[in-house]
Formats: C-alpha cells, structure tokens, sequence
C-alpha cells in the first residue's frame, strides 16, 4: 500500500525552557540515573509506585464497568464497542499455563491480548471524548495559519526529487513511440493527467512500460504438458548435406546452412547467427538450434533401437517409449555450459573450442516422465541413503561411452520435469539432437542432457565414465593443466560439476558489425536495443537491464516469454527476449552497451569474466561497443558495432588477444626445417600411414597422432595430404597452447611460395563461390556445396551391362540447371564418408527439355569371383523404386554457351574447331557437347557450325557406350562432326582402328601437343 503523505508542523507558540530551568538542569554525565520524578531506562518513574495506574477523580468517574464471568462475553464486548478494562481482561482471560504447565514450552509466558494503548486511550472512555473534542477546537483554531502556510506535506518522492535526486528520470529513454509494444506487450497507458507535470516525457514512456509489463506478467499462461510448439517446419523438408560432411561418418545427416561451424569438418559443434536465431521468434526452429556433438552421430533407427532401464529390468522399443506412458510436451531452454567461451579464450586458452554467444536454443521437447519409467522399473526413489541415476548413450566415441549421472531424489520429482523425448518442435528428434530418444533435464546445462539414449541405471554412488568426470566442469583458476595431481583431485571433486544452468544475458541488436549512418541520426528518432536472457532450475529472469555508460545507470527492459512459458506454477524452463527502446542521438554517444539481468533470489551477473581451465560457464556482464567509422568510398561516417568476439575463428570482436596468448603464439612458432614442399609431395602423403597435414604453411607428418588423437583419426584425416586453408582454421578453432606444442614437434619443412599462393587462392575463391551459391535461384536443384536428394524414377535396360537411370528432382525444383560440359555428383552414404562418383547427364542438354527429370547413362561393373566389381555402378543397379540418392554440383570449370563460345575458368574462349579424345564412360560429357553443337538448330538456338573431331578409346565394342546415336550424329552430320573408335581387345569382325590411343593417333586431331597447342591455352580436360 503506498504511503500518505505526512504532516509535520512546528509548534512555534513554545517558547522553549526557562532561563532557570536551564541554569537548575542537573549534570546528567556526573548524576545518578534515579532522580525522582524523570523515567529511568526502564521506563520507570522512581520514587513513584503506580505512575501511570493513577487517575485523577474527574478522569476515573465512570469508566470503570462490571466484569463479565466468560471469555466470549469479553470478545462480545470489544465488537460492540463495549468499555473493558484491565481486571476484565485479567479475569476472562486464563492462563492456561497455570493449569496445564505440561502443554507448553518452558519459557512460556502469559499474555494480555489487547494492548495497554488500547484499553486506556482507544476506547470511548469519557476523559477520551472530552479529550478529542478538546483536540478538534484546537485544530480548528490552528487551521487558518495552516491554509495560510504555502507548504504543503510531501511524499517522500516528491521530497527526493525537490533534493536533485531523481532516478527514475534518464535522457536515454526514448519518448513519443507510437508503438511501443511492437513485441506483442501491449496495454493502455496508466499515468493520469496530473503525473504529466510531476514527471519528464522520459519517466512517463517508463512508467507505462512498467504498468504494460505488470499487466502481461499476470497473463502468462501454465503449460499442462499438453500444449503444441508453434514452429513451423515446413522449410526444413528439403534440408541438404553438407559438403564438409561428406567424407565423414556424418555424411548421411542432412544440416542446415544457418550454422557457424566452430570445430572444422568433423565433428559437429556449431551454433546460429545471433541475428538469426533471434529473429525466428521465441521457440527455435530445429535447423536453428545449437549442436554439441563429441564424436560421429550413431545411425539408430527407431524400429530398432531400444533403451535398457535398470541392467535388464525394463528394456523399451521406442514404440513403448513413446506409447506405454503418459507424455509431456515442454518449452525447455537448452544452453551449452561453454556458451561465451571465446570470451574466455581471449584472457587465456582454456581446453575448448570457441563458443560465441549462440549456444543457446528454446525449443519444444516431447516425452514421458523418467520418473514414471523408473518406477515401471521397480525403481522406488524414496529410501535410506543418497542414490544417483545413471545415463548413457549410443555414441561410439574415442574415450568410451558418453554417460554422466544426476541424483535420483532430483529425477524422481514431479516437479523438475525430467523426461525421455523423441520429440523436438512436435516432429521426431533431428538426429544432431539424439534421435531417436535422449534424455531432456530442464533447467540442467546441455551436457546432462545424454542424446541417443541407450542406458538407464541406478546406483550408490556417482558416475565415473571419462566424459562425466573430465568435462562440464568449473574449476579454480590456479588448475592450468590436466594431468597433475591438483587437476585431478579437483576434477574429481564434487563441486566442481556443472549441474544447473547459470544466469545469463546477451545483446543481439545492435548486431555485430551493423552500421548506423551519422547522417540518419535525428535527435527524435529511436533504437531498440534487443537480446536473450536465461538462468537454470526454473528460476524466472525477474529484471533486465541495460546501461550506456559502462553501469553508471541502467535502463530497465521489457521482457516476452514464449506463450506457457509456467510450470507447476513457479518453474520457468524458457528463455526470453528482452528489450529497451532508446533515443538514437543518446546510442551514438554511448561509450559501451551493457546487459545484466537478474533472477528470482535478486542475484545478477558479474562485471568480469572469471576464466578457468574448461571455459565454461562464463556469465559476465554482456558488452557490445560501439565506434565511429568513416567509409572510404562514400567519405560518410557511420556508428559501428562490435561484439566481444565471433564464433569460431572469427575475428571481428572488441577483445583481442591478451598478452599472454600473444607471447604464448610466439613461442610456439617453431623454428621449422628450411626444407620445401610442392603440393604435388604433399598431396603423395594422405593415408593413415603416411599423413601430412598443413597449418599456416607449415607441414606437418601427424602419422604418429592418429592413434592418441583425443578426437580420433577422423578429423585429422580429413585434411591428410591436403594443401588447403582448412586446415590452419580447424586447428586454430580447437587446440590449446599445450596442442600447438605437440605439434611443433610433428614439423617437416614448409610448403613453397607457390603452394602458399594457391593455399590463399583457393581459400578466397570459396569464399567468393559460397556467397554466390547463397544467391543462386532455388529453382534448380544444384548446389556446389550442399547434397540435395534426387528420387529414383526408373531404368531402362540398353545393353548387358548399360542401363540408363531416369530421377525425379525435387517437387518445388523446377530444372537442373547443368551447363554444357558440366557433371554432376553422385553420392552414396556408408557408415564412414559418403561415397562420391562424377557422371554428365545424357539429358537434358537444352532448357527447352527440362521437364523436372534427368538421365544418366552408366555401364555397370558386375562383380565376379576375383573382384567386387564398380560400388556406384552397383548401387545404382540395386536402387529400388522412389529411392533417394544425393546429387551436387555443377563440377568442372569447362562450360559450353554456344556458337563456338566456351567459359572456363571463368574465361571465355572462342573456338571454330573442336577435338576430343574420350574413353569408356567418360564418353557422356563429349557426347552432352556433340548433342548440344549439332542440334542447336532444331532447337531453335540458332545453326552451330562449330566443327568436332572425336576420338572415342574402349576395350571392347560391346565397351561403346551411345554408339548408335554417335554413329547418326556422324551419318547425318558428316561435313561437321568425325567420331573415331579405337579398340584396345577387338574381335575378329571388328575393322575399324585397334590398339591404344598412340601419338599416330592423336596425328588425326588438329589439337595436340606435338604440334603446338598448350595446356591451359588451347588444350583443356573436362
């Protein structure tokens, strides 16, 4: 209830004590305390025995009443309003302790229950009605000097703001917006007319964001378990695979393109855009959410996989999982305990890759209750002693199974909502988030988390698994390494376990690098300052704020939850987003953007980060900093902003290096060999046996790590004998300076100038080419860095072992779009890497032929007793109807656009005369051009005169692939277009040219190197 103001009026007519009585006033320091007629420190008046009970005879007349013999007739009394007195009381009210002294607590005390100020001046004694009377003449007398009197009582507010002391008021805030619930946060302003003269224009946008905020808090609605996520997936139908998948064990699992890879090919760790996973609302798509994996994503299969509950006890078919209980569906907050690890990593190098900001999601988790599983179990969670409840998962990984415990008494509570999902956003679990069934523990950080659920047991003590001890851990600072006794006491040590989530908060608007122009800005324009905020075990995010001036201030912001963000009507399990609106001109003064927030025990963040060895759950006030930039090219100046850092490798962010990692990267420059590498020698060594790697061209032979690798063989693997920038950016994503030492001591030598220059090339050529491929039309199904699936259609036998395969492309795909000369991949998953073959498609070859299918002419290369026979040629053969295969491309850096006319490498050449030397299947990307020179016409392109000679190498006759078609191209065409079969092992009946592709033969082409043409100038391959 708020406070009435209070008057408090001198009383000047007292013209204070006598000049006497200040002379005859005793020496308190040097006098006793017991002078007659002042109280002492009891509050008693010595030398007087009942002060205080004496009344004088015209007071006492009167007021004295006849005791009452019950109890309920003095509680009667008091509602009439009827006079009491002490004996009444003392009579009516027993003592119970008198009588029953075995009832109470010793140190009981017997008590009046009224009050002395009640029974002596509230009541309507007569000397208390002649007293009031008396008071109100005196009030009325006194009334004129007070209306009189220009002060009036002030609420302790009003008394603070007449002192300058006005908190409330802050020039940042922005005023006058028109919409200032845009986030949905709507309500009609409060603040009465005469507030618009108390307060500033900034302290009245304040107050009905306040008022608007009260409003929504109390319509938050409870989930029941029952409510549906409001994503809609509809766009992650047609997910692709990507390239850097494809020659790992992930190969098969399609991904989004919106993640920021942080750990290189393999595995996969990566996390969103903030922009972007901001943007797509307060419940997070699947392809958005964050990925944490530690190793390849087992290839489970819901028919088949099974969960094992107490060694044997109960083992569950995901169909008893999800249909033998009853289920829950939950908006659940999930943040990896190394979100903002870079920030760490900036201060010193800690054991983990560089976490940006985005390693938190919010998304639907649907499943039945642990604690229900248990019990189907026979696990009872209420007994003597501590229990813990185990998890592991299916994951095969380098230091054994993944697997962490949590109590038992946590899991058995209802309200803590620990369940088994197999659901994710209401479709099933994505399989980088544990399909088929992994375990969600709300409020709980990522890593208690198990995905692909194998193992449920309970036990007497705490798990001991490699990855439950020696990760998700927080220890004390002075903890460096790994491998000392320190470390490992401390690792073993109970409190260092990272269990519940810490609270959180993050800035994404303004986003890293956005530019505000100065030109635009105008004092009465505003910005909403925008973020993320979090905490663990259920605890609402009760207050966000931002300041502007490096936390002299702050500015309150406005949150939004997800809708039912409530459980069990107190647990939060959501996130939320936030936000401020701000005057612009106010931004572009502002020396930093800072976000705290605070929780349900009125807790908040830190001012600094705290490092430690595993980088983890850093929680540090969030700063993004703004900068005045000038644009070369327009000369305009603009307002840029930075975060603390980006994601992975990137190095745009305010924090820079400390010192120490500075001196750190200095010593680990090794003194390398001054031996020199072609790519040619490096590309020779890419085996397991024999593997060099490249970093910051310097190489490497890392043959001797495979086998103690802590990531296993396969990522390093993936860039053996490979002379690219990946490399360098995978190492650098990862590995401390104790890794950066072990690999000093792998060094060779370093690559040659003019392998460094390729290196760079090709690294600013993807770079190019990805941004391109973002803005390629969706019209077509290829991508030269994604897998999309094609759809078997159909086969048609043409010889013993030739078929031509027919695919449907996908439904919202319209055309191929391959260019002449230009093949596609095919690709096939095996549980290790996806098996790629390059084919050119015998049609379509002009646009006017796209009808949303493609053939393929492909001999195959059956097994027998000495060999296995051709893998892609035998799968091919094998697909079953509707079966799906991956497709990439376009490959090869030839492209024929007619007339003659050829792009290659982005060049164009122009050619009357054209020879090509073809052989076996590679017949397919000769004949796409001959079809496309020499039916341009009936085509309606327009006649091609363009002239070909082909020379087409085969073992056999029945070894010709489109002998027939070739054969009438040259019938019909014969002033044009020559063909020349050459047989290596012909028959008898064969007349035409035998043995190898020889220099005689290459004397029939114009084009050869014998007389004079060059590689790369007019002499090229396909």
């Amino acid at each position: 209830m708020a406070e009435k103001p209070h008057y408090t009026r001198h009383n000047w007519s007292h013209g204070g004590s006598s000049k006497d009585d200040i002379q005859d006033e005793p020496d308190w320091v040097k006098t006793h305390n017991h002078r007659i007629g002042f109280r002492d420190s009891n509050d008693r008046h010595p030398g007087f025995t009942h002060i205080g009970d004496d009344w004088n005879t015209e007071q006492g007349q009167g007021f004295l009443a006849q005791a009452k013999n019950e109890a309920d007739e003095l509680h009667k009394e008091l509602e009439d309003n009827d006079l009491t007195n002490v004996r009444e009381f003392m009579t009516k009210e027993e003592d119970y302790h008198l009588r029953f002294p075995q009832n109470h607590p010793r140190g009981w005390r017997y008590m009046l229950r009224t009050t002395e100020d009640f029974i002596k001046y509230k009541q309507d004694w007569p000397i208390n009605v002649k007293r009031r009377q008396q008071e109100g003449e005196d009030k009325k007398r006194k009334q004129k000097p007070e209306e009189d009197d220009d002060q009036k009582p002030k609420n302790e507010h009003e008394w603070r703001r007449g002192r300058g002391e006005n908190e409330t008021h802050n020039e940042a805030h922005a005023i006058g917006r028109k919409n200032p619930d845009k986030d949905g946060q709507g309500g009609k302003n409060d603040a009465k007319g005469d507030q618009q003269g108390k307060y500033s224009p900034q302290e009245l946008s304040l107050l009905r964001l306040l008022q608007i905020e009260n409003k929504y808090m109390k319509t938050l609605k409870e989930n029941d378990g029952k409510v549906m996520s409001p994503v809609d997936l509809a766009e992650e139908q047609n997910m692709s695979i990507d390239e850097a998948d494809q020659f790992t064990p992930d190969n098969w699992i399609a991904r989004s393109s919106h993640l920021i890879r942080l750990t290189g090919k393999h595995p996969l760790n990566s996390e969103p855009e903030l922009t972007a996973l901001y943007g797509a609302g307060l419940i997070t798509p699947n392809l958005l959410h964050y990925v944490r994996n530690h190793g390849p994503v087992p290839h489970l299969l819901w028919e088949t996989h099974t969960v094992d509950v107490e060694n044997g006890k109960l083992v569950l078919s995901m169909d008893d999982v999800k249909h033998g209980f009853e289920t829950i569906n939950i908006a659940v907050a999930l943040a990896c305990d190394g979100n903002r690890r870079k920030e760490l990593n900036m201060i010193r190098r800690s054991k983990g890759f560089n976490w940006g900001a985005g390693a938190i999601s919010c998304a639907y988790w649907k499943g039945p209750l642990l604690r229900d599983v248990l019990h189907a179990a026979g696990v009872e969670g209420f007994d003597n002693g501590r229990r813990w409840v185990h998890f592991e998962g299916a994951d095969e990984l380098s230091e054994g199974k993944y697997a962490t415990s949590i109590p038992l008494a946590y899991a058995m509570d209802t309200e803590n909502d620990v369940i088994l999902a197999y659901e994710m956003n209401n479709v099933p679990l994505p399989p980088d988030h544990g399909y088929p069934v992994r375990l969600m523990i709300p409020g709980y950080v990522g890593g208690r988390c198990v995905k692909w659920l194998h193992r449920v047991w309970v036990s007497q003590k705490e798990n001991d698994s490699h990855y439950h001890i020696w990760d998700n851990r927080v220890l004390p600072s002075f903890i460096r390494e790994m491998d000392s006794e320190f470390s490992h006491t401390m690792f073993n040590h109970p409190s260092t376990a990272c269990n519940e989530q810490n609270l959180n908060s993050i800035i994404v608007k303004p986003e890293h690098g956005e530019r505000i122009r100065l030109s635009d800005v105008d004092k009465n324009e505003t910005y909403r300052v925008a973020g993320i905020a979090y905490d663990g075990g259920g605890h609402e995010v009760q207050r966000v704020e931002v300041s502007l001036d490096g936390g002299g201030t702050w500015l309150y912001c406005i949150r939004k939850f997800p809708e039912y963000p409530i459980r069990h009507g107190k647990k939060f399990w959501t996130w939320l987003h936030w936000y401020v609106d701000v005057g612009l001109s106010h931004l572009v003064r502002a020396e930093s953007i800072v976000v705290r927030s605070f929780n349900v025990f009125k807790n908040t963040q830190p001012k600094t980060p705290s490092w430690n060895i595993m980088g983890m759950m850093n929680n540090s006030w969030y700063t993004v900093r703004p900068e005045i930039q000038d644009d070369n090219e327009s000369g305009a100046s603009a307002l840029y902003f930075r975060h603390p850092c980006e994601p992975g490798t990137g190095t745009g962010g305010w924090m820079s290096p400390s010192s120490e990692n500075r001196i750190e990267n200095i010593k680990h420059e090794a003194a390398s060999p001054q031996k020199q590498f072609t790519r040619e020698e490096i590309e020779k060594h890419n085996n397991g046996s024999d593997c060099w790697i490249v970093i910051n061209g310097k190489v490497y032979d890392a043959t001797s790590v495979l086998e103690w690798h802590p990531g296993g063989k396969a990522p390093i693997m993936a860039h053996a004998g490979r002379a690219h920038a990946d490399t360098t950016a995978e190492f650098e994503s990862i590995h401390d300076d104790y890794a950066e030492q072990k690999l000093s001591e792998c060094v060779l030598g370093v690559v040659t100038d003019k392998t460094m220059g390729y290196i760079k090339k090709q690294a600013e050529d993807a770079a190019i080419e990805r941004a391109n491929s973002s803005k390629r039309s969706s019209e077509t199904v290829f991508n030269r860095h994604r897998w999309n699936v094609v759809c078997f259609k159909e086969k048609k036998q043409l010889s013993e072992d030739t078929r031509r395969y027919t695919f449907s492309l996908p439904p919202a795909t319209k055309k191929l779009g391959l260019g002449t000369c230009q093949h596609l991949q095919l690709g096939f998953h095996f549980s290790d890497r996806l098996v790629v073959r390059p084919y050119t498609p015998t049609r379509p070859v002009f646009e006017r032929e796209e009808d949303g299918t493609f053939d393929l002419i492909v001999k195959t290369y059956a097994p027998d007793q000495s060999q296995p026979g051709g893998t892609m040629s035998n799968i091919l053969d094998c697909l079953r109807h509707r079966e799906e295969i991956e497709v990439k491309g376009p490959i090869g850096e030839i492209k024929y656009i007619g007339q003659g006319r050829f792009m290659i490498d982005e060049k164009e050449y122009h050619f009357l005369n054209v020879s090509l030397v073809l052989g076996g299947s590679g017949i397919t990307p000769g004949y796409q051009l001959i079809s496309r020179i020499l039916r341009a016409k009936d085509q309606g392109e327009g006649e091609d005169k363009t002239n070909i000679n082909v020379i087409d190498a085969n073992k056999t006759e029945g070894d010709i692939l489109l002998k027939d078609e070739l054969d009438k191209f040259a019938k019909d065409n014969p002033d044009q277009f020559n063909i020349t079969h050459v047989l290596s092992h012909p028959d008898d009946s064969w007349s035409g040219e035998k043995g190898h592709v020889s220099r005689e033969i290459y004397k029939m082409l114009p084009a050869l190197l014998g007389i004079g043409y060059k590689e790369d100038d007019n002499l090229f391959g396909f």
